[in-house]
């Protein structure tokens, strides 16, 4: 009997353990499962609004111009939230309580979409009519108005805090050298521009003296005592100009407008389409091009410029341009290193800090000069390319942790807090157009999720990616530039026709009318002619051997853009001379043809 009364202590005592535990093991697995679900809607979502932004920003030319660019993310903004809606049981209005911050990161800059307050004209002052610096605070110590920068006349008003884009941000840092006192704007790639007050050579009176310079351009490998002779990493860049093309598909079709390919040039940030239907001296002979409509250009001196623009070599210009750039940037300053950084924090009380020495910065240059173009500049190890990466970090990191921390400071009951960034992830954002997606404070159980997504945007008009060009050949194919179909042959190099960016392959759509009705048109710009007596126009499909051999049997920059010695021993010895003269030459113009813009 006494065994059978320990047997039934023994059940008395453990049934209640194993009924707790299989309850936490079971509540640990839903919270687990619910967890991954919640990180795969959060990675959708944000594939579903990075893929909206492709979308709008690969159909507009005029994608990079300031207002476009806010529209299109604000769609994005809207797939994110619509993606999340469908596959939680929430609304937007409740999803965005768990979404402290979205960043787009973008070519020069960032957006950040959350909570901000809304920003108005005019100005803060006190009894005595005195601009009142940092916050106004009431009778009851509650903050009323605040002044955004002393001596301005933009306020804040508290009262309106709501979900939004917060301004733009340059990847920006500050430099001070003797009386030399400037910013320089960084970019995802090697194009800075400088603003500020610098001691150099004036153009006018060609004396050397302090004055204010705003200036732009992409930095590339110098030689000091010598200008620019046409080469570029052993290739000879040829200054004639190409001739580009693109297949046009027009709303209503006629004789002066009729689908079909049309020749261009890129001419002052637009592109001008010539018009082979017509005479030269047809007031539709020169035109541009939107959403189906050709609209002619008129006035003699216009199309005289257009007509000087067409014996302009982009590629050439932009190299020759590059080169004069990076050299006053060599001569002015090459003597630039890290202590000469300036950090200016702004407190809460509105008075200014100024700090000495980029200490903020995860890469510290010590004694390197961090604008020595004598060195490669675009080499991913050089001084001025890690002390890119680490302005761009920085400049995300400290508006991202701002923009969190104003949110939590509204927040009634979870603590919201920047996660840590892995370094993958850094490195797709100081390398591309990016969405950078935050989720936390939703409910799992017996925790909060607390996650977010990194997601790359591969195909943009933002700025020209080393391997964003596609190359084409007379066989009606497009390449990568390591494409093993082209390296390992000659014969095929003197194939390649052209190339242009990846997103001028994208399907194009324009509304058309057939038989009185309106109807969807696809379309693809680069084409080729299959059937040249019958204008029987094809586009070009992928190589084969660029899908299959996709993590590339041959590396792009070593070997490719940076083999100088032009010949790859790779089971055999290949020599791509060709090959590589091609590709700089297109990258070249692909870059000097992108929309510039200041905002």
């Amino acid at each position: 009997m006494k065994f059978q009364y320990l047997a039934v202590i023994f059940v008395i005592i453990m049934l209640p353990i194993v009924l707790v535990m299989s309850f936490y093991v079971q509540t640990q697995t839903d919270v687990m499962k619910r967890q991954g679900e919640y990180r795969t809607y959060l990675s959708d979502a944000t594939h579903d609004a990075i893929k909206a932004f492709q979308i709008n920003t690969t159909n507009s030319y005029y994608s990079s111009v300031s207002d476009s660019k806010i529209r299109d993310i604000e769609a994005a903004v809207n797939a994110f939230y619509n993606s999340l809606t469908a596959n939680l049981n929430y609304n937007k209005s409740d999803l965005q309580a768990f979404v402290p911050a979205i960043v787009f990161t973008l070519y020069d800059g960032y957006y950040i979409y959350g909570k901000r307050y809304n920003v108005y004209e005019g100005k803060v002052t006190n009894e005595d009519g005195e601009l009142v610096k940092g916050p106004l605070i009431n009778e009851s110590g509650e903050l009323t108005k605040m002044n955004i920068v002393t001596d301005t006349e933009s306020i804040v008003d508290p009262e309106s805090y709501e979900y939004g884009l917060k301004p733009f941000v340059y990847y920006s840092c500050q430099y001070q050298k003797g009386s030399d006192n400037f910013i320089v704007n960084y970019t995802l790639d090697n194009f800075i521009s400088i603003y500020g007050y610098i001691t150099c050579e004036n153009e006018e009176t060609g004396r050397r003296e302090r004055q204010y310079i705003n200036k732009s351009g992409h930095l590339i490998q110098i030689d000091p005592n010598e200008d620019f002779d046409g080469n570029y990493r052993d290739i000879t860049i040829e200054n004639s100009p190409e001739y580009l093309t693109e297949y046009l598909k027009f709303s209503s079709p006629n004789d002066k407008f009729g689908d079909g390919e049309y020749q261009y040039v890129v001419h002052q940030n637009q592109k001008v389409y010539i018009n082979g239907n017509v005479s030269e001296t047809d007031e539709n002979r020169y035109f541009w091009y939107d959403q189906g409509v050709g609209h002619a250009i008129q006035g003699v001196t216009t199309k005289a410029a257009i007509v000087e623009t067409m014996k302009i070599s982009s590629s050439y210009e932009y190299y020759e341009e590059a080169y004069k750039f990076s050299k006053w940037v060599y001569d002015n300053l090459r003597d630039i290193k890290q202590v000469n950084i300036r950090t200016v924090v702004r407190k809460a009380d509105g008075t200014i800090e100024v700090t000495a020495g980029g200490e903020n910065l995860e890469f510290n240059a010590g004694d390197e000069k961090i604008f020595d173009t004598s060195k490669d500049p675009e080499d991913p190890e050089s001084t001025f390319n890690q002390h890119r990466i680490a302005v761009i970090k920085n400049a995300i990191e400290t508006n991202l942790v701002a923009a969190i921390n104003s949110y939590n400071s509204n927040a009634s009951s979870f603590s919201y807090a920047l996660p840590q960034l892995i370094e993958e992830d850094w490195e797709k954002v100081v390398n591309n157009v990016c969405m950078i997606s935050f989720m936390q404070g939703m409910p799992l159980g017996t925790k909060y999720f607390n996650d977010y997504v990194v997601i790359p945007n591969d195909k943009n008009n933002e700025f020209v990616d080393n391997d964003a060009l596609y190359l084409l050949t007379s066989d009606g194919k497009y390449h990568l530039a390591n494409c093993p179909y082209l390296v390992e042959s000659t014969q095929n190099q003197e194939m390649i026709v052209g190339g242009y960016i990846n997103t001028a392959f994208q399907r194009q759509t324009v509304e058309q009318t057939v038989n009185e009705e309106k109807v969807a048109s696809y379309y693809y710009r680069h084409v080729y002619d299959s059937d040249p007596p019958n204008r029987r126009y094809v586009p070009y499909t992928p190589c084969y051997q660029c899908l299959v051999n996709s993590s590339g049997k041959y590396d792009l920059d070593d070997d490719i853009i940076n083999n100088t010695g032009r010949i790859i021993t790779n089971e055999g010895s290949y020599d791509i001379s060709i090959l590589r003269q091609k590709y700089f030459t297109i990258f070249g113009r692909e870059k000097n043809n992108l929309y510039k813009t200041n905002r």
